[in-house]
C-alpha cells in the first residue's frame, strides 16, 4: 500500500462504509461470538443503513481511510459523550476504529486517531475516550502507545462469549 489518504467521511460514503465495517470487525472479532443471531444483529450496526444514520447526527464524525484507491478502515466519533466510568462531561467518544487486516500496521490508525483527535479538540472536547475488547491485546496495545489510559471496565452484554465480554475503558486528554 503506497498511496494512502484519510478523509471525512459523508453521505454519499455509507455504502462503502457499509461493506468496510461489518469486513473489518468480522476479522478481528469473530471469535467472541457464539450466538450467531446475536451476531449477525452486531454485524448489522456496520450496514451502509446504520452509517447513513450515524452520518445524518450533528454531533457524530466518520473518518475513512483509503490505501491505493480503495476503502481499507474508519472511525466513527461521537461528539458531547461522556465516559461510562466517571460520566465527566466534554467527552468525545471514539465509538469505532477499524481497519481490514492488510492495511494493519502501515500508521493508518493512529492517522485516522489524529484527524478524530483535532476535530474534537477544536469542537470543545476536553478528552477523548474508547473501550475495547479486553480480549483485544493488540487494540488495547495501540491505545496505550497512542497515549490512552485504562480508567476502568464494563460488560459488552450483546451475545458475545460471557468468559470474552469485558471490556476496558480508555481516556485520553486533550488539553
Amino acid at each position: 500500500m503506497s498511496q494512502t489518504l484519510i478523509r471525512r467521511a459523508g453521505p454519499e460514503d455509507a455504502p462503502l462504509l457499509g461493506v468496510v465495517g461489518p469486513a473489518a470487525y468480522a476479522e478481528a472479532y469473530a471469535f467472541l461470538w457464539d450466538q450467531p443471531a446475536a451476531y449477525a444483529a452486531h454485524l448489522a450496526t456496520f450496514s451502509a443503513a446504520a452509517f447513513a444514520a450515524a452520518l445524518a447526527q450533528p454531533r457524530t464524525r466518520v473518518w475513512i481511510a483509503h490505501a491505493d484507491g480503495a476503502g481499507v478502515g474508519f472511525l466513527l466519533m461521537n461528539l458531547d459523550t461522556p465516559d461510562p466510568i466517571a460520566a465527566r462531561p466534554g467527552g468525545a467518544e471514539l465509538a469505532r476504529i477499524y481497519l481490514l487486516g492488510p492495511a494493519r500496521g502501515r500508521g493508518l490508525g493512529e492517522r485516522l486517531l489524529q484527524a478524530a483527535l483535532e476535530e474534537a479538540k477544536a469542537e470543545g472536547a476536553a478528552y477523548a475516550w474508547l473501550d475495547a475488547m479486553a480480549a483485544a491485546d493488540w487494540a488495547r496495545g495501540a491505545y496505550g502507545r497512542w497515549g490512552f489510559r485504562e480508567a476502568g471496565k464494563i460488560r459488552f452484554e450483546n451475545g458475545t462469549k460471557p468468559e470474552l465480554s469485558d471490556m476496558v475503558v480508555m481516556t485520553r486528554e486533550l488539553g
